[in-house]
């Protein structure tokens, strides 16, 4: 009767915890891994004159190589202010990971997109706090 009892209790508890997000204590971990990730930059154009309202779409992403990349289906979207500038604090969030996916977008039409694929380095991570890590980019459209 102890037994099932326990078991009961167990189940119930882990159920109340999971709730909080909290649980695997027994890994040293707890909750969601977050960090503290700073995505910013300025978009240009090729006479270096800043552009404003212009689309900067961000994804996440895992994976080893160029070859095994998978990308969330989730993206953020900015877009930049009256200096060309675009500016996305993530901190106490879910861990963006380190490969990110940057496509630029003038949806005026003028001119024409642009994007790439950066890696981040986080530091000063422990446990389940991944750490922090900046990423700057700048970009330079091309007109149509």
């Amino acid at each position: 009767m102890k037994t099932k009892m326990r078991k009961w209790f167990d189940v119930l508890l882990g159920a109340i915890l999971g709730m909080f997000g909290l649980g695997c204590f027994s890994c040293g971990m707890y909750g969601v891994p977050t960090s503290d990730f700073i995505f910013e930059g300025q978009v240009t154009d090729e006479n270096k004159k800043p552009l404003p309202r212009i689309q900067v779409v961000r994804r996440s992403g895992w994976g080893d190589d160029a070859n095994n990349r998978h990308w969330s289906e989730f993206a953020d979207t900015l877009y930049t202010d009256a200096n060309g500038n675009f500016y996305e604090y993530l901190g106490d969030n879910e861990y963006p990971g380190k490969i990110h996916k940057v496509i630029v977008n003038d949806t005026s039409g003028v001119y024409q997109s642009d994007s790439t694929i950066a890696t981040v380095e986080y530091s000063g991570g422990r446990r389940w706090y991944k750490g922090k890590a900046d990423l700057k980019l700048d970009f330079v459209l091309k007109k149509k």
